[in-house]
């Protein structure tokens, strides 16, 4: 069975979607996992990242998006297939060509990021979530969307790694719905961290009212600024925070991973897909943050985060 998931932050600019797709570069490239990347986020920034502008809008115009999924439903269209939907072979540090993937005999042990493209679109199915359930004769709920016509698909892979937008409507919650469990990358001061008590309450609520299994699998520190002294009083006061913000659920308070992710020039250029690259270090960046070079910072996340699953080499 993989691992479901997602990610979530209220606030944006906090290093979400690169804390995600670094993860997935990661886990496919270095660990040889097969990971897919669901695109919540209207602001399609993962989708960009991992497949580039020309292959976005080419699925885009064919309707290959998953705000064409949720557009059908709203329409009474069939246009979205989700097999057709997928594109395969994402990232540029991918070296197999998209069209040789389903070639490979099933033996051959590799890795690949596989993509479910995100759309501006998604900014006006938002506002319409609501209607599913009637135009489908309420047999669907409007957080059940992707459960029902893309979770079919998830045993296909080792690690379903889900970019949900900053808020808590029926679009993140349809991630959540699918989901093992959710990481809040953060920033560590008082905007970034602000709106986890309202994410752990809402989730504690949801888990209860749909009987989900979510649960938080940790807090993952990011775009921390070693000489910055708001940022290490923000981590020093953060076990308190998180302490208070679970306090109330049905779970315990959450970890915060050991690894910090340091701001560096390179996490913000490896979201660029046009960039040319050789290999995982060169993309992520082989100068020295904090004593060791910037890349390990996504191995040593990666291997905390399958140690936290179970799931050590």
């Amino acid at each position: 069975m993989p691992h479901v998931i997602s990610f979530i932050n209220l606030k944006g600019g906090v290093a979400k979607t690169t804390t995600a797709v670094q993860l997935a570069d990661t886990l496919a490239f270095m660990k040889r996992k097969r990971v897919l990347v669901l695109d919540l986020d209207p602001q399609t920034n993962a989708t960009l990242a991992l497949i580039g502008e020309e292959r976005w809008e080419q699925a885009d115009e064919r309707g290959q998006t998953l705000a064409h999924l949720f557009l059908d439903l709203l329409g009474g269209t069939r246009s979205f297939s989700p097999e057709r939907a997928i594109v395969r072979g994402a990232s540029n540090l991918n070296t197999i060509p998209a069209d040789m993937i389903d070639q490979l005999p099933e033996d051959v042990q590799y890795g690949r990021v596989d993509v479910l493209p995100s759309s501006i679109r998604l900014i006006d199915v938002q506002d319409r979530m609501q209607d599913i359930a009637a135009r489908t004769n309420y047999s669907l709920s409007p957080m059940a969307v992707v459960q029902k016509y893309v979770g079919p698909l998830f045993g296909r892979y080792d690690y379903v790694l889900i970019d949900c937008p900053p808020n808590l409507g029926f679009i993140t919650q349809n991630g959540l719905e699918v989901s093992d469990h959710y990481l809040i990358p953060t920033i560590p001061d008082r905007m970034s961290t602000y709106g986890i008590p309202q994410i752990a309450g809402k989730i504690d609520e949801l888990r209860r009212d749909r009987n989900l299994r979510i649960r938080c699998l940790g807090v993952v520190v990011t775009k921390f600024q070693s000489n910055s002294s708001q940022h290490k009083q923000g981590l020093a006061r953060l076990p308190g925070d998180l302490k208070a913000a679970f306090a109330y659920t049905n779970e315990d308070t959450p970890p915060i991973l050991q690894t910090v992710m340091p701001q560096t020039n390179a996490s913000a250029e490896a979201t660029v897909f046009e960039r040319e690259v050789k290999n995982y270090p060169v993309k992520y960046g082989t100068g020295l943050v904090g004593g060791q070079a910037a890349y390990k910072y996504g191995l040593d996340l990666a291997a905390e985060v399958q140690a936290l699953l179970g799931d050590e080499e």
